[in-house]
């Protein structure tokens, strides 16, 4: 029902609207004329004299849709998303702190059940002259790479982003206390999260995985439920701006985002890792270069001869993002996982034939074009694996009728030649999706 209630309204509204707008944009190009000053009406009117209010907010309803491209035989419903949302934000201004709250209430009829994502509960003050504070459930993200994230280690919701919620759901928040120093010599960022927060990973629940113990897909519930961590995670940037140059140091004290360790009795867990890095950003030619680096350690596994626990790995990607034509933008990376003691890693694994090559190599290409006044974007972002020899492709296009309409279309689809490598046990994942988007 949910499929043919978005379907309709994309029909009705959203072609509608489109032709509309762009009846209008050509209207305005015939008349040749600009906005007079009689346009403005009484807009500026007497409302010069009257305070903004300190309380802000803005939200939306989203009705979104999403089906598999071929059928998952370990599930019964095809669909990936089918669901009516609605998010709230609320702002409060003092001039001694703000207050911001963010949620998520949406019905899941993929699993047949309300549900309530508090997204935002925090206050922001500032004390010293040169120190801001955080305190609450937040976002947060740093780093410079495009959808990869190498010295990025807080909570990513991959069931969204491989659903086709919109991309900023990608990122989760964490209940954390987040504190911002600024200096001459460089700025410090410290972000700590007293009880640690996980990824929102794959778990068999809305898409099957692969489990090397088995040598073959899971899924169709919730077959991996680890236990929570309680381990305190502790954050760590140093930042400093160069003319123009940004540089960053990077460290970590925490766990593995998702459940990549197994345990004696055959059940998932988080192990712990440290992590250090860098960061560079800097303008070149037309466009903008980026270069990150990164020392994932296994803590629990510093020889790299625990079979059941994944080796440390020095990670890096660079980048460049240019605008090729008027409207056209282009970014590109290559990014590297080296897996340290590989040869150990082999010699004690139980299935040598999943392990991932000493070298696995990422390459992602995103294009983007914006028409009709900015209203319409068009959107293409491939990520494609030599080593693996497995891809995902995400295109979609995103129509913006007025402040009030949006309407997205789009799609999920993965390719390998394996199962075991990360892209390719999800080939038969692959979706498209819809959403329909009033904000207020």
């Amino acid at each position: 029902m949910l499929k043919l209630i978005v379907i309709g309204l994309l029909t009705l509204s959203g072609f509608n609207a489109f032709a509309q707008d762009t009846q209008k944009d050509v209207d305005t190009e015939q008349a040749g004329t600009d906005i007079q000053q009689d346009d403005w009406g009484d807009d500026w009117g007497d409302d010069w004299d009257e305070e903004p209010s300190a309380w802000q907010h803005a939200g939306f309803l989203e009705l979104a849709y999403g089906d598999r491209l071929d059928s998952d035989r370990l599930f019964a419903r095809q669909q990936v998303l089918s669901e009516f949302r609605w998010h709230q934000e609320l702002e409060y201004e003092h001039d001694a702190f703000n207050f911001n709250w963010a949620h998520d209430v949406w019905y899941d009829d993929v699993l047949q059940t309300s549900q309530f994502d508090l997204r935002e509960l925090n206050v922001q003050f500032s004390k010293f002259g040169q120190t801001d504070f955080q305190l609450g459930r937040q976002i947060s993200t740093w780093g410079t790479g495009d959808l990869l994230f190498i010295n990025d280690l807080f909570p990513k919701d991959w069931v969204s982003f491989f659903a086709g919620r919109d991309d900023n759901y990608l990122k989760a928040p964490a209940d954390a206390l987040r504190i911002t120093s600024y200096f001459d010599i460089a700025n410090v960022d410290l972000v700590v999260t007293p009880k640690a927060e996980p990824d929102r990973f794959i778990n068999g629940e809305r898409f099957s995985l692969f489990f090397p113990l088995r040598s073959s897909q899971v899924g169709g519930g919730e077959v991996i439920n680890p236990k929570n961590p309680s381990t305190t995670e502790i954050a760590l940037r140093l930042f400093k701006n160069i003319n123009g140059h940004q540089f960053a140091l990077y460290g970590y004290h925490g766990i593995e985002k998702s459940p990549t360790g197994i345990n004696p009795n055959g059940d998932a867990f988080f192990p712990q890792k440290n992590v250090f890095g860098a960061s560079y950003q800097a303008a070149l030619g037309i466009g903008i270069f980026n270069l990150e680096i990164g020392h994932h350690q296994a803590r629990e596994d510093r020889q790299g001869n625990q079979a059941l626990i994944p080796n440390s790995q020095w990670r890096g990607l660079v980048g460049y993002n240019m605008e090729l034509v008027k409207k056209l933008n282009w970014g590109s990376q290559i990014y590297l996982e080296h897996t340290d003691n590989h040869v150990t890693l082999i010699n004690n694994s139980f299935n040598p034939e999943f392990e991932p090559e000493q070298n696995r190599y990422v390459i992602t290409n995103r294009l983007t074009y914006q028409a009709m006044q900015d209203k319409l974007t068009w959107s293409l972002f491939v990520f494609y694996s030599p080593t693996d020899e497995d891809s995902y492709w995400r295109p979609s296009v995103n129509y913006r009728h007025n402040d009030q309409w949006q309407f997205t279309l789009g799609g999920n689809l993965f390719t390998g030649q394996d199962n075991h490598t990360f892209f390719g046990q999800f080939e038969d994942a692959s979706n498209w999706y819809t959403r329909i988007r009033y904000q207020f």
